[in-house]
């Protein structure tokens, strides 16, 4: 028997005993004398009592019935003046914590018929003082029940309601754990694609001026080992924050706007002319607006490589404006890549998805004449962080 089973049977048993006691001492005139017949009949009849009792929680409505039925019967089998009420109240309250409205209100009706019942025996209508005592002693044990019920009903609503709090922050935890995968899958695929397409074409160009040109091919092996070393690295901190469980100490800066020459300085190894144009003043942003900025470009240029090819020209544009930020990455559409099965296609989703969640907006398309534009606007502030 586990801790929790056990301590609920002690329970069941201590208050199933204590109101049979209380019962025959308030309200019976049963003799005390181990020698009286009628002593061994009332401690028969408590002891079936206290066993229907010990199962309320199981069979509510079945030993609100039982116990029910056995306080009538209690004087009739006694044959002395005996009348249990608080094992009643016990069944009563039994049922109105553990059984469905309809259940509970027919026990309420059952309860309040007993109680009217031992109220009007000793009504005597001869004598008004007496009657206006036994009305108001009448008035009393009529409310006794319905507050024994009602105090019953609003246990199980408090439980009801704390079931549903209980469920509402599982599910809520579920959903943080679900969004917080989906953001980790963002970040690995951000990383991933951008150093595979670099490394890719950088190995396909080092392999065709392997031969003619040593000196290019040996810078070609530096930028290949240069983008791994970065993108293990933001790899390595993202695992970091996995096995913390989210409660990190003083982490690495994560990538942002002013790493942005580097990642222009990648693209461009893989033969591709990138410019870098800002307009406005630059301005501290929150860390999420920053890494997404920075993502943005990333993805932008990442495709330039995928889809335009080495002799394309791509140009990245930030514009700082009041409280957002717009960058927008276009290219020429200049060279012909050749198709290498390099997109997952959860690219500009998966970036819609972070701007989104951000306050921001992407917008990509075709041009006139041939290029592809992205063009991304986000706000400086964290929404997020503002309505925490």
């Amino acid at each position: 028997m586990t801790p929790g089973r056990l301590r609920a049977t002690v329970t069941d048993v201590t208050l199933a005993a204590t109101a049979c006691a209380m019962d025959v001492i308030l309200f019976s005139d049963a003799p005390l004398r181990v020698g009286d017949r009628r002593f061994w009949s009332t401690m028969g009849y408590l002891g079936l009592v206290l066993t229907v009792l010990l199962v309320r929680r199981r069979r509510p409505a079945a030993v609100f019935a039982a116990v029910l039925v056995l306080a009538v019967l209690a004087e009739p089998l006694s044959g002395f003046d005996f009348r249990p009420e608080i094992v009643v109240y016990l069944g009563l309250f039994t049922a109105a914590v553990r059984c469905r409205i309809e259940v509970a209100v027919g026990a309420l009706v059952c309860m309040l018929l007993y109680v009217i019942r031992i109220a009007t025996l000793h009504f005597d209508i001869h004598s008004p003082e007496d009657l206006v005592v036994e009305l108001a002693a009448a008035a009393y044990l009529t409310m006794l029940p319905v507050s024994v019920w009602a105090t019953g009903r609003w246990v199980r609503t408090s439980r009801e309601h704390a079931r549903d709090l209980e469920a509402r922050r599982e599910l809520e935890a579920r959903q943080a754990v679900v969004e917080e995968r989906a953001r980790i899958a963002r970040e690995l695929h951000d990383v991933v694609s951008h150093a595979v397409t670099v490394v890719v074409l950088q190995a396909a160009g080092g392999r065709r001026v392997l031969d003619r040109d040593p000196a290019r091919a040996h810078r070609v092996f530096d930028t290949i080992e240069r983008v791994g070393e970065e993108a293990m690295g933001e790899l390595r901190r993202m695992l970091d924050v996995l096995r913390t469980d989210g409660v990190t100490g003083p982490a690495e800066p994560r990538s942002g706007v002013a790493d942005l020459p580097r990642l222009l300085d990648s693209v461009r190894a893989v033969g591709v002319g990138v410019a870098l144009r800002v307009t406005g003043e630059p301005r501290t942003v929150a860390p999420s607006v920053d890494l997404a900025v920075y993502r943005v470009v990333q993805e932008g240029l990442t495709n330039v490589t995928k889809h335009a090819g080495a002799d394309a020209s791509a140009e990245v544009r930030l514009t700082w404006a009041g409280d957002r930020v717009e960058v927008e990455v276009t290219d020429d559409g200049g060279g012909a890549a050749p198709r290498r099965g390099l997109s997952t296609g959860h690219g500009l989703p998966g970036l819609r998805e972070r701007l989104a969640v951000l306050g921001g907006d992407l917008t990509a398309g075709q041009l006139h004449g041939g290029g592809f534009r992205l063009t991304a606007v986000l706000p400086v502030a964290d929404r997020l962080a503002l309505s925490s």
